[in-house]
């Protein structure tokens, strides 16, 4: 029996690794963009035959054009090409592809055409980018990217030319991350147009872009974008070998590889970081974070990501330090507030009431006097309801969105406290942890469900429920990891040189370091009164 069950679980392990399934994958290459090549058909030199299987992979794709035509005046070579309307420039193809070609003077003697692809390549497409393909079964996946496919009779391999004129949104200011100092500009949806956002602020070839493709049916473009000799690359690996996991049809947004490679996917807190400016990526990337970039989103992630990242901004390093440092703890008086508030409210009223000063008492008392619900089902509807005209302020067209919240938070809070359906106590309550959470919006979607556990922690054990579940929080945020460094990092544990820039920042002249977190290969990140302040500094 012992033998039959070894070999039946010899059997099952190899056909696992024959099915590609579990083979680790080391290269910068994805998965499924590996599986892919494993499978080849070369090119036929026959052109007919490379337009027939075209045709018949593609199948009946509205947008799909074909054209054959002959290149040169005489003597000429039948020719075959195939592109996406929408997505190239027609313009471009007619007079830097079809009009070289067709008008080109092919020489009579047949060893001057011995390397035609390259004569072209090299001497009469005037495009910048032209590469070769000899896999059939790829140039589908790379008509729908955009650029266009060149078969010519007699060669084995088909000409991939860069063609691509999509309609992208112009850069235009972030609307999530608003400054009042500092580059207005954000991402966009093109990752081209991304990426160079970022070179025009790290002019630095160490650079560096790595493009893998993620996604089954959708073929994803994704750029890994890091800093060559800054980077740890225990981090940099960890990233190539959690995307190079990833095994899905499809990838829209970011927020799906996000998913697919967070350390906690149940965890109410992020530890990636999503980003729309490109400074602040910028930023992240001379620290020592990597970078990932996925075409067809705004939003870059950025990992290892921090609890301590969630309360600062990219504005803090352009303002004088006293004023950075003073917003900056308002931010985390704003995440307490926002929490703890409606909890803390909730305890006092049902265990604690000795604590309330006599006068602010009486009045409370009043005020609930003509309330028909429980206090903690009055406190959990209005979370509900404020919660609800967030969502619909956010999601409805703009002017009107604003309209629903001047209504939601003036007339029907009025018509409520009026009706006694609510007191005023809980209305002013609710609406000042409103405005809390909008400080810390990064954190949104853990306060919006915090708040409502710390309410009822306070209704079931008062202020010591509010300790315990304040400890668990604590517990579970000092368990956390990001790609293998502490998310609670520098308080837990405590890394004494980067609580310069933890919950308060010291001035830039003593930021000499990049954090010790993270483990960089290059510590350094400013060197000041020559050797000798050098050596100063880097005692501290």
């Amino acid at each position: 029996m012992f033998q039959w069950l070894k070999k039946k679980l010899k059997w099952m392990i190899h056909k696992q690794y024959s099915n590609g399934q579990t083979q680790p994958n080391d290269n910068s290459t994805s998965k499924s963009e590996s599986v892919a090549q494993t499978q080849t058909k070369p090119v036929y030199k026959n052109v007919y035959k490379n337009a027939e299987e075209m045709k018949r992979i593609l199948g009946e794709n509205e947008g799909v054009f074909n054209r054959t035509f002959t290149i040169g005046k005489q003597n000429g070579k039948f020719a075959y090409i195939f592109a996406v309307s929408g997505m190239v420039d027609t313009k471009v193809i007619n007079e830097n592809i079809l009009s070289p070609l067709m008008n080109l003077e092919l020489p009579n003697s047949p060893s001057e055409t011995v390397q035609f692809l390259k004569y072209l390549k090299e001497s009469v497409l005037t495009i910048s980018e032209v590469e070769f393909e000899e896999n059939l079964l790829l140039i589908p996946q790379i008509i729908f990217t955009g650029k266009v496919i060149l078969f010519i009779d007699a060669e084995d391999k088909a000409l991939v030319i860069d063609a691509q004129a999509m309609d992208v949104r112009g850069i235009e200011q972030s609307v999530n991350e608003s400054v009042l100092r500092g580059a207005r500009d954000a991402f966009n949806e093109d990752i081209g147009t991304n990426l160079s956002l970022v070179r025009r602020r790290i002019r630095d070839p160490k650079l560096h872009c790595e493009p893998m493709i993620i996604g089954k049916q959708t073929h994803t473009k994704v750029v890994i974008t890091y800093i060559d000799g800054i980077v740890n690359k225990d981090i940099l690996n960890e990233v190539k070998k959690r995307i190079n996991n990833i095994q899905i049809d499809s990838v829209l947004e970011s927020g799906v590889i996000e998913q697919l490679i967070e350390d906690a996917p149940y965890s109410l807190f992020p530890t990636i970081g999503n980003v729309e400016k490109p400074d602040t990526v910028a930023a992240e990337l001379l620290e020592g974070r990597v970078a990932i970039f996925v075409d067809g989103t705004p939003f870059v992630l950025t990992v290892p990501h921090l609890l301590v990242n969630h309360f600062q901004v990219a504005e803090d390093y352009y303002s004088r330090p006293i004023y950075s440092n003073f917003v900056r703890l308002l931010r985390i008086l704003s995440f307490f507030i926002s929490v703890m508030l409606p909890g803390v409210f909730v305890a006092f009223q049902y265990y604690h009431s000795i604590l309330i000063p006599f006068d602010l008492l009486i009045t409370l008392a009043k005020e609930r006097a003509e309330v028909p619900f429980q206090l903690i089902v009055e406190t959990i509807g209005m979370l509900i309801v404020f919660e609800i005209i967030k969502e619909s302020g956010l999601r409805m067209p703009k002017p009107i969105g604003q309209a629903v919240s001047i209504v939601g938070a003036l007339i029907l809070g009025e018509a409520a406290v009026q009706a006694g359906l609510v007191g005023i106590p809980v209305v002013v309550t609710i609406a000042i942890v409103g405005i809390a959470s909008f400080p810390v919006s990064t954190l949104g979607e853990a306060i919006s469900i915090l708040r409502i556990l710390f309410v009822f922690a306070g209704a079931a054990l008062g202020l010591f429920g509010i300790l315990i579940l304040g400890m668990v929080v604590v517990s579970h945020l000092a368990s956390l990891r990001s790609f293998g460094v502490p998310y609670s990092a520098p308080l837990f544990p405590i890394k004494v040189g980067d609580l310069k820039d933890s919950i308060i920042r010291f001035p830039l002249s003593l930021l000499v370091r990049r954090p010790l977190t993270f483990k960089t290969e290059n510590q350094m990140n400013q060197t000041l009164g020559g050797d000798s302040g050098e050596g100063q500094r880097g005692k501290e």
